[in-house]
């Protein structure tokens, strides 16, 4: 399905309501968050990080900060495709409702708790998916980590995951943009087709975790978490987490495993 044709669907949805008045289902027990029992039919996404590249210790605005590359996944059965909508445009969040591929053709919409905002602080000025992923830094064994501002993602695809087959991802891409420069929209859709990753370099606004008042040398987890809440229905929510084992300095940063 193209981009217009995901745009058309997101019509379609507001205008039969959907999206209005639906009762959340029950809380997951890892989080906040309702969490959907699969059925036989659905054809679910699963979300993961691939490993994190590109570390680097950097001064922005007067700050130490760590830098690095992450990507979003999906590697599952079926494509995350997230619409949000509102009433109103005077309502400064959009609730979201996700819609999953059956088996035997069609879709199922169902809502979740996740939110869509609209985002000025990244200079990109489009509709971000609130809590789609989250990067924390912490001493090995501890806990209380030190997590990365940036919390807000427009997902899209855009880069096609080492070892999918033409038959695994679309071609070319569904999902390709957040209704850029739309404050007044009353409807977005936004996801990640199956075989496809969303990255987001190193040097993006926000890809940082702020190293003021860390003791440094020192040794520290760096993690990089996909949908930290539970907030969509997935196949596994067992490997939504990346991580790499890294020796900081002030100057520079050394991954000593791929892991923590």
């Amino acid at each position: 399905m193209l981009a217009t044709a995901a745009t058309a669907a997101t019509a379609a949805i507001v205008a039969t309501g959907v999206l209005l008045g639906a009762t959340a289902p029950a809380t997951a027990d890892h989080g906040a968050a309702p969490h959907r029992v699969a059925g036989p039919e659905d054809r679910l996404p699963d979300l993961q990080m691939e490993p994190l590249s590109d570390h680097r210790v950097q001064i922005l605005e007067g700050r130490r900060v760590l830098r690095f590359t992450a990507v979003i996944a999906n590697r599952g059965d079926g494509a995350l495709e997230l619409v949000g909508s509102r009433t109103s445009t005077s309502t400064e969040k959009m609730s979201v409702v996700q819609r999953i591929d059956q088996r035997g053709g069609g879709r199922e919409s169902v809502p979740t708790e996740a939110v869509m905002t609209y985002a000025v602080d990244d200079n990109h000025s489009h509709w971000h998916l609130q809590h789609a992923a989250e990067y924390s830094l912490r001493v090995p064994g501890e806990e209380h980590p030190r997590v990365a501002h940036k919390e807000g993602f427009c997902l899209i695809d855009d880069e096609r995951l080492p070892g999918a087959s033409s038959g695994e991802a679309a071609e070319p891409a569904v999902y390709d943009g957040c209704e850029e420069g739309l404050t007044e929209t009353r409807s977005v859709t936004q996801g990640i087709s199956v075989g496809w990753g969303d990255p987001y370099s190193f040097d993006v606004w926000g890809q940082w975790i702020d190293l003021t008042g860390l003791s440094l040398p020192g040794r520290y987890c760096l993690e990089a978490t996909a949908d930290p809440r539970g907030l969509l229905a997935e196949t596994d929510t067992g490997n939504n987490t990346t991580s790499a084992l890294v020796d900081l300095t002030s100057n520079g940063v050394k991954v000593v495993d791929t892991r923590c």
